[in-house]
């Protein structure tokens, strides 16, 4: 029997033997254009194994070298015989980056056919298609995927997987069921944010991929290889990565992605740290705070309703269950609050929480709504209310603020799966929940409620406080406030009124009444 290294160095030498040209001659001499060293082995490695997997730092040219690879390998062989199909995680990273570079190397090199834009971009000769572009949003699960790509064939076939940290398992695994001649090749191209992906997966050891890893101090500006000026303003600077160096700190998850091109120990984007989540589980605080009810609101499904109890960043799971109508989950609340009758319940109150808020108002609950799409109070910071409790949360998280309960090993798994980005205008935005499941991860129902707890701005007040500190915050309060008394004398010459309290903010918490 053959074995797997004789597999694959037969399907070399029989690839070889098709004669596509190499790839790097191609581009200097139909394109004209000038490569890097590392471009060079990108190229060479597509032509020589069946499958490339670049992990590499910002602005290193990995786009570019792709498409001219799509150019070259529609130029190689009969029209009809090659086909190219990529995949992006969004529309956006398809169509003005890997397309756009392609488009530039369809003209350059006086190529046949026309290439479209849109949803699907397009390469046509003729009426034959011969390469073809699909977010893979589009392909939410595995047999969206199949039913995608069914149908795909070509005697050459290249499977381009652009920004690979983001395309799903199900992708991946439709790929190489496509991918199943031995003239087939696949690139995978991409920053390497995410250490639990399927890139990080065919990036590692003994995964069968030849792995191009390319670190910005690795590019011509810091190795002094000889590149045209032109080559050299398109990638990476010096002073980009020393601007970096200052903002994110050598050893961060995004300098080891962007700027290293390494898989970080977490993904760049995560919102909760591991080792955040790990301290909160060893974490021991008093809990003699007052407390808030945070409760999320579900009905059938997989989903489950969830309430957490927050005293002073003490959280526990109050409540839990899974396909109550929403009558016996209203009781449940009620039930807690008769417990806790001055502590507040932040209830979600969007689509059917919303008549579970409103019978816990009709019996005079203490019941807070929460919205969670509705205007941040700071909406120059944050996208909309959930971004602005969830990231509460997570400076409490990071501060040392909160204790979890190290039974509660779900909470812990849907906080460090929640995942973070900022607009374009550098607002805070939260993972959607949409987007999570198609990622492959379930709703976080206790993260939501747990972040829920966070939404009430008198409770920040109080929870950053220890117990030692709130008696001698009340102790800084009464001497506070007897100096009022004094200046409230020497002003009016008379004693303040009965029950007049200067406008102290504390006193107002600790006398709460909600």
């Amino acid at each position: 029997m053959t074995s797997s290294f004789g597999d694959g160095l037969l399907a070399r030498l029989d690839f070889v033997a098709a004669d596509p040209g190499d790839p790097v001659d191609w581009i200097e001499d139909r394109l004209g254009a000038v490569t890097w060293s590392r471009q060079r082995d990108i190229a060479r490695s597509v032509r020589e194994h069946p499958r490339t997997a670049v992990q590499s730092a910002h602005s290193t040219g990995k786009s570019w070298i792709a498409a001219r690879l799509a150019a070259w390998w529609i130029d190689s062989f009969p029209i009809g015989e090659a086909f190219v199909f990529s995949t992006a995680p969004s529309q956006a990273q398809i169509d003005a980056i890997l397309w756009r570079e392609l488009r530039k190397a369809h003209v350059a090199a006086g190529l046949p056919g026309r290439l479209t834009a849109g949803a699907h971009p397009r390469w046509l000769i003729g009426d034959e298609l011969v390469a073809l572009g699909r977010k893979s949003a589009d392909m939410a699960n595995a047999e969206e995927a199949a039913a995608s790509l069914q149908g795909i064939h070509a005697r050459y076939l290249l499977l381009l997987i652009d920004e690979a940290s983001g395309v799903p398992p199900w992708v991946w695994d439709a790929f190489d069921s496509m991918a199943t001649n031995q003239h087939a090749r696949i690139l995978a191209i991409g920053n390497p944010t995410d250490p639990e992906s399927r890139f990080a997966q065919v990036c590692a050891p003994g995964s069968g991929w030849h792995v191009e890893e390319v670190s910005a101090f690795c590019t011509p500006a810091f190795t002094g290889e000889d590149v045209p000026g032109e080559l050299a303003d398109q990638l990476v600077s010096p002073a980009w990565v020393e601007r970096m160096r200052r903002q994110w700190g050598e050893g961060s998850a995004r300098w080891t992605s962007r700027v290293l091109g390494r898989f970080p120990d977490e993904a760049d984007d995560t919102l909760i740290s591991r080792q955040w989540i790990k301290a909160a589980q060893e974490r021991e605080l008093p809990a003699g705070a007052p407390g808030v009810f945070g409760c999320d609101i579900a009905r059938s499904g997989g989903d489950e309703t969830v309430i957490y109890l927050n005293r002073g960043g003490v959280a526990r799971l109050a409540h839990r269950a899974q396909g109550h109508e929403l009558m016996r989950t209203t009781g449940a609340i009620m039930n807690l609050l008769r417990d806790a009758p001055a502590w507040p319940a932040v209830v979600d109150a969007i689509g059917i929480g919303a008549g579970v808020f409103d019978r816990l108002r009709e019996q005079g609950a203490a019941a807070i709504g929460f919205v969670a799409s509705e205007r941040a109070r700071r909406p120059d910071r944050f996208l909309n209310r959930r971004a602005e409790v969830f990231w509460e949360l997570r400076e409490a998280m990071r501060e040392g603020l909160v204790d979890l309960d190290r039974a509660d090993e779900e909470l812990a798994s849907q906080l460090g799966a929640i995942r973070f980005s900022e607009d374009s205008r550098g607002r805070i935005v939260i993972e959607r929940k949409a987007d999570m499941k198609k990622r492959g991860v379930s709703s976080p129902d206790r993260a939501d409620a747990l972040a829920m707890t966070f939404a009430v701005d008198a409770w920040r007040l109080v929870r950053v406080l220890s117990c030692e500190e709130r008696q001698a915050r009340r102790v800084e309060e009464a001497l506070a406030h007897l100096d009022r008394v004094a200046a409230y004398r020497e002003r009016w010459g008379c004693a303040p009124p009965a029950g007049w309290k200067g406008g102290s903010i504390m006193e107002g918490v600790w006398d709460m009444k909600w």
